[in-house]
């Protein structure tokens, strides 16, 4: 089939480069020069494995292509993408950019197009699209919500193997086109209203953030009672009706979805004459974690950290992308800073987009230099690269052996058999 994909962002990125790579043709729009200009040349503008080697293959497949023009890329196609930002404001859901988009789709749309909402939107959205469109174009379109589920650092995988495809449409046949469209990818398939399709999307994210909270929660408790989390999580999970993943205690969420799909379903509920208490409380509690985990930090510290030089390991808000949304380390470091400590900060890839937002600390990508003649080593995104540390040669190198792991990845007996003084979340 003939793709459009608007916006060439995380999710519009993948979303193309996946079906150019299932033999799809698929153009890209964004209204962004420099970045399509980066885009034809195969740079990906964020990191995410797998994802540049992918683009580039498929640049020179003829199958994907990349254009800051909206002509004549919708009229060409049979199916358009809208996966542009929505960002909250004072949480809301700013719904600006997909509405502008809509503007220029509907004036290049042809007959008989489907648009498909991937972006994440509140529900009732379709209905205010598909007035602007009709006011806008004489042509006949069908409108779809078909939400993304992705993970970063695991985008690509997940997108060619997801658990469930969401097709929201009231039209017979366009869910038809679309589970046409979706046939070389595996997974469940269910069909429901837009409004519905939207509304799972945000449910999805309020829960697992919820019990993120939850978990963290308990980590607390468990710190006070002299429980271990870790065993409590194990118990847990063993129950089918909760589930292992997300029972992971440490920082809590950030990113790019959790936090404002939170704040804008409290928004909906709010509009809706619901007060949700339970997702309120979810916040508070994702808030609290880093003051717990900075003043538990202090408190291993000796209580004073002024002019102490502290190393901290992990700046994105998750491993496996260079994205610094709602990172953890933000405000870990703010923190810090505040009570007059040196601040080093290393991370394998987010650096170049750390450097935007943090200032006033030195930026590292080898964890050993960033170690020397440390202080305190605070563990803040579990990457792959920091569970297999050598401590032997970091014993060596730092001028006092205090480990605070933030994410539960180290060893507490092995580590204070090599004389460190070690700190965990609820445990």
């Amino acid at each position: 089939m003939n793709l459009a994909v608007v916006g060439g962002g995380y999710v519009g990125l993948v979303t193309a480069a996946v079906f150019a790579q299932l033999g799809h043709r698929v153009i890209v729009v964004d209204i962004d020069k420099e970045k399509i200009f980066k885009l034809k040349r195969g740079e990906v503008p964020f990191y995410e494995p797998g994802l540049n080697d992918l683009v580039k293959k498929e640049l020179l497949s003829n199958r994907l292509f990349f254009t800051d023009a909206y002509s004549p890329a919708i009229s060409s196609a049979e199916i358009v993408f809208i996966c542009v930002g929505t960002p909250t404001i004072k949480g809301r859901a700013d719904l600006s950019f997909l509405f502008e988009a809509v503007r220029q789709i509907a004036t290049e749309i042809k007959d008989e197009t489907i648009v498909v909402i991937k972006s994440t939107v509140p529900p009732g959205t379709n209905e205010k699209v598909e007035k602007l469109m009709k006011r806008l174009t004489k042509s006949k379109f069908y409108l779809a919500s078909v939400p993304e589920f992705l993970r970063e650092g695991k985008a690509i995988y997940e997108a060619l193997h997801p658990q469930r495809i969401i097709i929201g449409s009231r039209e017979p046949k366009v869910a038809r086109k679309l589970r046409e469209l979706y046939k070389g990818i595996p997974g469940k398939r269910f069909e429901c209203s837009p409004e519905s399709a939207q509304l799972i999307k945000y449910a999805s994210n309020a829960f697992l953030a919820t019990k993120i909270s939850f978990i963290n929660s308990i980590s607390i408790l468990c710190d006070a009672l002299g429980a271990n989390v870790d065993e409590v999580i194990n118990g847990l999970g063993m129950d089918k009706r909760i589930g292992r993943e997300y029972l992971n205690a440490g920082l809590g969420y950030g990113g790019s979805c959790f936090p404002k799909d939170v704040a804008a379903l409290i928004d909906i509920s709010k509009k809706n004459n619901y007060n949700f208490q339970i997702l309120k409380s979810t916040v508070k509690t994702n808030e609290f974690q880093i003051n717990y985990f900075v003043n538990k930090a202090i408190g291993l510290l000796g209580g004073d950290i002024k002019g102490k030089v502290l190393t901290i390991l992990g700046l994105s808000f998750k491993p496996g992308t260079s994205d610094m949304r709602e990172a953890r380390s933000i405000y870990i470091i703010k923190m810090l800073k505040e009570k007059g400590a040196i601040i080093r900060a290393c991370d394998p890839a987010a650096v170049p987009e750390a450097k935007k937002i943090i200032k006033g600390v030195d930026f590292f990508i080898n964890p050993y230099e960033a170690l020397a003649g440390a202080e305190g080593l605070l563990l803040v995104t579990e990457w792959d690269e920091y569970k297999s540390l050598d401590f032997n040669k970091i014993k060596q190198i730092m001028k006092k052996l205090v480990v605070i792991d933030g994410r539960n990845i180290y060893s507490r007996k092995q580590l204070e058999n090599l004389g460190f003084i070690y700190g965990g979340i609820g445990r």
